[in-house]
C-alpha cells in the first residue's frame, strides 16, 4: 500500500510515486511543517482512535498505545526535553552576543523498519514530523499496508492540509531502497548488524546515518532483594514480549559468586516461571529458531555433566533458566529463556566489557541503600537505561534511547554569528508566526476572564485584581511563565537594555506590583544583566536606595512611574551629584513632562516606558528605541492583536481606534482568546526604524472598568457611584510630577471630594502621596466629548500620550 502525498494507492510504480516525491521537495524544505501543527493533528487522532472513529486494524493493546503515544502532553514533553523550549527559534545564545543557535529539521530522512515491531514504524514518522522532517517510509513486508492507512488517518486530521505533503509510504523491494535514498539527508534503520550493514552500503556521501541496532537488555540482581513477588514481575516483563524487544531481559546477573545463592535463585525464578508464565501468551518460535533453544539448553547440560562446570538447567512449558556458573556472556536464544550468572560488583566492568557497545536497559533488583552505588557501577559498565523490572518496557516522554536523543539525531543544530552593531535590537532571526484560528469566537471580558476555571497545568498564581471580597487570580503554568517571561527578555533587549554593560536596580516592589517585581527579576536574570532587586524604602526615605545607587554605580533604573517619580524628586541632590543612572525603564503609564525633566537632570538620557502588559494576560508588547511613548511592538512569540471598533466586533480600518483584544499563543494554565484589556490603541502602519518586523500599535486611552492609578487598580464606575452625581474623570499629571485625577462634578466639590475618599484604595494613594485629587464643580453639559462618536467618556487618561509643555503649564 503506497501513501503519497495524502492518497493510498494498492499498486503504483515506484518511478511515478519517486518522480511524484521528487518534484515537491525543494519546496517542502523551504517550509518545514511546523511541530504545533504535528501535535494538534497527533491530538485529533487520539480523540478519534479514543472514540473508536478510525477503522485501521489495530489491536486492542495497539490501539492504547498510540493513543498514548499521540497525547499533546507526551510529544510536547518529548520535544521540549530532547531539544528545548522552542527549539526551532534561531536566537540569541546570550543577549551580550550577537551569536545565534537553533535546532532545525535535517530535511529529508527514510526510515526503513522492521517487522517485529508493528507500531514502530507509525511512531518512527510521527517522532520525525516532530522535528520538522520530510519522511519517506519503506515498511517491512509484513506490515501489509496498516502504518499506510495509520500515517494517512493522521494526515487527515490536520486542519492546515500540509501534513500529507510530509508523509510518503513506499513498500519497495529491499534491492531497490538505494534508489529511495539518492535525496536523503538522513536514513534511519532498524535491524540486525547484517541487515544495517546492507542498508548503509546504499547511502550516498555525506547522507546521515541514525541507526538503531539490535540491543542486550539484563536484570542485575541482589540476592537480599529477590522476593517472590520480585522475581515474579521479572518473569512478567520476559514474558510479555517473549525476550522480543531490546529491553528484555536476557540475563539474570547476580551480585553473588556463591554457588549455593545461584542454585537457589535459579530455582525460585524456575517457581516463579511456573506461577507466571502462562499468563501470557507464547510467540510460537520457528524451527530455526527452536533448534537453537534446544542446542543451547543441550550443551549447558553437556557441560555440566562430561566437563563438570557448575551450574544447572530448569525448563518447563515453553520457558527455560539457564544456570552457567562462569562470568562468560552470551546472548539468550531468547523466547522466555534466561540466562543465570555469577557477578558481583567488584566485577561488572569487567564482566560486560566485551559487550559495552550493544548494552542498552537493567532492571535492577535491591535494596534502596545500595542503589546508588550499583547504578554508578552500571553506568560506568555501558548501561545507558535502568529501570524497575516492572517498567523495563515502559518509558517516558523526552527519554534518552540508546544513550541518545532520538530527536537531536534527526535534527540539524544550527549557527549565525553576525557583526557587531548588525540587528542589534534582534533577540531572534524567527519569522512572524502564523494568526491562530480565533473564527467564531466572542469577545472574552475581565468577568469572564475571571469566572473560567484555572487549567490544572496551572502552577503559578497572581492577583489579578477585583473589588473587595475573595481576590480574583490568574494562573500561570511554569511553561507559560518562563515562555512569555522570555518574550519580555526579548523585549526589554529591544527597548535599549544592554545586559553586556547595564547595571540595573529593580523598584517593581510593593502592593498589588509584587508580580511585577518577580517578573523582571527573572526577565534580568535570563538576560543575564547585573541585577539589584530592591524593597520599599521605610517611612519613604529613599536615601539608601540612593546610596546604594551611587555605591554599587547603577547605570538603569525599572519601576513603576509613580515610584520613580518620588525617587527623584526625594534624593534629586543625590543623584544629580551622581549622574550615573543613563536609562529608566518604566511599567504602566508614561511620565509626565515634570518627571521627565526632573530624570534629565540627573542625567538620565533614556525615559521609556519600555514593556506594556497586563496580569491576566501577561507581557503585551515592548518599545524600542526608533518610537516614542506609547508605541510598542506586538509581542508575536507568545500573543496575537486584533483591534476592533469601539461599539461592534468588526476590525478596525487602517489605523482608526479600537478596543484592543490579545489571544496568548502561550498559556494552558488559563484560557485568553480574544481577552479585551480595556485598553484603546491603533495600528502604527509601515515597518519600524529598528528593523523589527513585529506589528506596532499605539496605545491610548482606557475603554473599561478599571484604572491604574498611582500603583493601585480602582474602578471609575464605582468612583461615579460614590460621588452621587454625573462626573468625568481626567487622569494626568500635577505640577511636581505626581499623577493627577481632576473629577468634574455636577455638585459642591468639596462635598464630593469627601465621598470620592469613601473609596479605600483611593484614599490609600491620595494618602500615601502617589494621587493629588481635585474635583472642580462643572455642569454635565460642559464635560468634553469623543470628537469621533460625540459621546461623553466617563474618563479621559492623558497619560497615555505624551504631555506638551503648553498643556503641563
Amino acid at each position: 500500500m503506497f501513501l503519497i502525498n495524502g492518497q493510498l494507492h494498492a499498486g503504483l510504480s515506484l518511478d511515478s510515486a519517486l518522480d511524484t516525491l521528487h518534484q515537491a521537495l525543494s519546496r517542502l524544505l523551504m517550509t518545514p511543517i511546523d511541530s504545533d501543527t504535528v501535535v494538534a493533528a497527533a491530538a485529533r487522532f487520539a480523540e478519534q482512535l479514543q472514540a473508536d472513529e478510525l477503522d485501521v486494524g489495530l489491536e486492542e493493546e495497539q490501539r492504547l498505545g498510540l493513543i498514548d503515544f499521540c497525547q499533546p502532553g507526551h510529544l510536547t514533553d518529548k520535544l521540549e526535553r530532547e531539544l528545548g523550549v522552542q527549539a526551532r527559534s534561531l536566537r540569541r545564545i546570550d543577549y551580550r552576543q550577537p551569536r545565534f543557535e537553533s535546532w532545525h529539521p535535517l530535511g529529508l530522512v527514510v526510515h526503513i523498519t522492521p517487522g517485529n515491531a508493528p507500531m514502530l514504524a507509525f511512531c518512527a514518522v510521527l517522532e520525525s514530523l516532530l522535528a520538522g522532517n520530510i519522511n519517506w517510509l519503506r515498511p517491512s513486508s509484513s506490515d501489509q499496508g496498516q502504518t499506510a492507512r495509520l500515517l494517512h488517518a493522521l494526515a487527515q486530521c490536520d486542519s492546515s492540509g500540509r501534513l500529507a505533503d510530509f508523509i510518503a509510504v513506499l513498500p519497495l523491494d529491499t534491492a531497490h531502497i538505494g534508489r529511495l535514498c539518492t535525496r536523503a539527508d538522513g536514513v534511519a534503520a532498524w535491524g540486525g548488524e547484517t541487515a544495517l550493514k546492507a542498508i548503509r552500503q546504499q547511502l550516498p556521501g555525506g547522507c546521515r546515518w541514525i541507526d538503531w541496532g539490535q540491543r542486550i537488555s539484563f536484570a542485575y540482581l541482589s540476592p537480599e532483594a529477590a522476593q517472590p513477588s520480585a522475581l515474579d514481575t521479572l518473569v512478567d516483563e520476559v514474558c510479555r514480549l517473549d525476550q522480543q524487544a531490546c529491553s528484555s531481559p536476557q540475563w539474570v546477573l547476580v551480585d553473588s559468586d556463591d554457588p549455593a545463592v545461584l542454585r537457589d535463585l535459579g530455582a525460585r525464578l524456575a517457581e516463579a516461571f511456573k506461577r507466571r508464565s502462562a499468563q501470557w501468551p507464547a510467540l510460537v518460535p520457528t524451527d530455526q529458531e527452536a533448534s537453537e533453544i534446544t542446542t543451547r539448553c543441550a550443551m549447558a547440560k553437556l557441560e555440566q555433566c562430561f566437563a563438570g562446570h557448575t551450574g544447572e538447567v530448569w525448563s518447563g512449558a515453553g520457558w527455560r533458566v539457564i544456570w552457567e556458573h562462569h562470568r562468560t556472556l552470551a546472548p539468550s536464544p531468547l523466547f522466555r529463556t534466561l540466562v543465570l550468572k555469577p557477578v558481583p560488583q567488584p566485577l561488572i566492568a569487567e564482566t560486560l566489557l566485551p559487550w559495552r557497545t550493544v548494552l542498552q536497559s537493567c532492571a535492577l533488583i535491591c535494596p534502596p541503600a545500595q542503589t546508588p552505588a550499583l547504578v554508578r557501577s552500571l553506568i560506568n559498565a555501558g548501561v545507558t537505561r535502568i529501570a524497575p523490572a516492572g517498567s523495563i518496557h515502559d518509558g517516558y516522554a523526552g527519554e534518552p534511547h540508546d544513550g541518545v536523543y532520538a530527536l537531536t539525531r534527526l535534527s540539524r543544530r544550527l549557527s549565525v554569528s553576525l557583526s557587531a552593531g548588525v540587528l542589534s535590537s534582534h533577540a531572534s532571526l524567527d519569522a512572524l508566526p502564523a494568526a491562530p484560528d480565533i473564527s467564531g469566537l466572542a469577545i472574552m471580558h475581565k468577568a469572564e476572564f475571571q469566572a473560567q476555571p484555572i487549567d490544572r497545568t496551572a502552577q503559578l498564581y497572581f492577583r489579578s485584581g477585583g473589588s473587595g471580597g475573595t481576590p480574583a487570580l490568574a494562573g500561570f503554568s511554569y511553561r507559560d511563565f518562563h515562555r512569555q517571561m522570555r518574550a519580555a527578555a526579548d523585549g526589554l533587549f529591544a527597548a535599549g537594555l544592554d545586559p553586556s554593560q547595564d547595571r540595573v536596580m529593580n523598584l517593581f516592589y510593593g502592593g498589588n506590583l509584587y508580580g511585577g517585581f518577580s517578573s523582571f527579576s527573572w526577565i534580568l536574570q535570563q538576560m543575564g544583566a547585573t541585577h539589584f532587586p530592591m524593597g520599599a524604602p521605610h517611612d519613604d526615605d529613599f536615601s539608601e536606595i540612593a546610596q546604594m545607587i551611587v555605591q554599587q554605580q547603577v547605570s538603569v533604573l525599572i519601576g513603576m512611574p509613580s515610584t520613580l517619580h518620588r525617587l527623584f524628586l526625594s534624593e534629586q541632590t543625590t543623584l544629580r551629584g551622581y549622574a550615573g543612572i543613563r536609562k529608566v525603564f518604566l511599567g504602566g503609564e508614561h511620565p509626565g513632562l515634570a518627571s521627565r525633566q526632573l530624570m534629565a537632570s540627573c542625567g538620565v538620557s533614556t525615559v521609556r516606558s519600555a514593556i506594556y502588559g497586563s496580569v491576566d494576560a501577561g507581557p503585551l508588547g515592548h518599545a524600542c528605541a526608533a518610537t516614542s511613548d506609547g508605541i510598542f511592538h506586538l509581542m508575536c512569540d507568545t500573543q496575537h492583536l486584533e483591534i476592533v471598533d469601539l461599539e461592534q466586533d468588526a476590525p478596525v480600518r487602517n489605523d482608526q481606534v479600537g478596543r484592543l483584544l490579545f489571544t496568548s499563543r502561550a498559556r494552558e494554565g488559563q484560557s485568553v482568546r480574544r481577552y479585551e484589556v480595556g485598553d484603546t490603541g491603533r495600528w502604527v502602519i509601515g515597518p519600524c526604524p529598528c528593523g523589527l518586523s513585529s506589528p506596532r500599535f499605539q496605545l491610548l486611552e482606557r475603554h473599561g472598568q478599571w484604572l491604574r492609578i498611582g500603583t493601585q487598580f480602582i474602578s471609575p464606575s464605582q468612583l461615579a457611584q460614590y460621588a452621587g452625581v454625573p462626573v468625568q474623570i481626567v487622569l494626568d499629571y500635577a505640577a511636581n510630577g505626581v499623577e493627577r485625577l481632576v473629577v468634574r462634578a455636577e455638585a459642591d466639590a468639596d462635598h464630593v471630594h469627601q465621598q470620592l475618599l469613601c473609596d479605600a484604595t483611593l484614599k490609600n494613594v491620595v494618602d500615601a502621596t502617589l494621587l493629588v485629587l481635585e474635583v472642580r464643580t462643572c455642569a454635565a453639559t460642559q464635560f468634553e466629548r469623543n470628537k469621533h462618536s460625540g459621546k461623553m467618556p466617563l474618563v479621559i487618561d492623558r497619560r497615555q500620550r505624551p504631555i506638551t509643555e503648553k498643556e503641563f503649564q
